[in-house]
């Protein structure tokens, strides 16, 4: 199915975390931004982001994975983007700034340091093959992912198992149906990465 309805405008000003009796997931298409401090800017001369990485938390809920983003020891992590099994979606990080959700990584052209030029979206799912991904879910992502080739000139899709180095160092989004992203016209790249692809 192709999401008709529009992601609705990017807010800002953030908002600052709820306390779990205060946490509700923002529903469906709704985005909320929770700003995490991991994040840094965009090295020198990166002037334009191609790469979408799509992930899997493997953290069960929206709001585990927002307050894991929240974590600035022993590993920070984030993303630009998590979307619950509602469709409903956190933006972690600026866009135009570089989140940390790739580690070490290269993309198919064998180009490294994927947090440097990508958008990452992670994806609430167990990451076991079996938990599924809900229709809903799939349209935010579509969404999102429409929207970040109206703001950035993206060229790719990419799995974090794809990109990750080395490879089998990640297997998310395990079980994703990366078929229903074809019609967003970009070429998608999911499995292990062993080498840049030829052609």
């Amino acid at each position: 199915m192709i999401l008709t309805t529009p992601i609705p405008s990017f807010p800002d000003p953030r908002t600052p975390m709820p306390s779990v009796s205060e946490w509700k997931d923002p529903g469906y298409l709704k985005i909320l931004w929770i700003q995490s401090p991991n994040f840094g800017k965009r090295p020198h001369g990166i002037d334009d982001v191609t790469t979408i990485v799509v992930h899997s938390t493997v953290i069960p809920t929206l709001q585990l994975t927002t307050a894991a983003f929240q974590r600035r020891q022993p590993n920070p992590v984030s993303s630009h983007f998590t979307i619950g099994k509602d469709g409903s979606i956190i933006q972690n990080v600026s866009t135009f700034q570089r989140a940390w959700h790739a580690g070490k990584s290269w993309n198919a052209a064998g180009r490294n340091n994927v947090n440097d030029y990508s958008v990452g979206i992670e994806l609430v799912n167990a990451d076991d093959g079996k938990d599924p991904y809900p229709d809903a879910q799939i349209q935010a992502l579509c969404g999102l992912i429409a929207e970040m080739k109206r703001r950035f000139p993206i060229q790719e899709i990419v799995s974090h198992e794809f990109i990750a180095q080395p490879p089998g160092r990640k297997r998310d989004p395990n079980g994703f149906p990366f078929e229903r992203l074809k019609y967003l016209g970009l070429p998608i790249y999911s499995g292990q990465n062993k080498g840049p692809v030829k052609g």
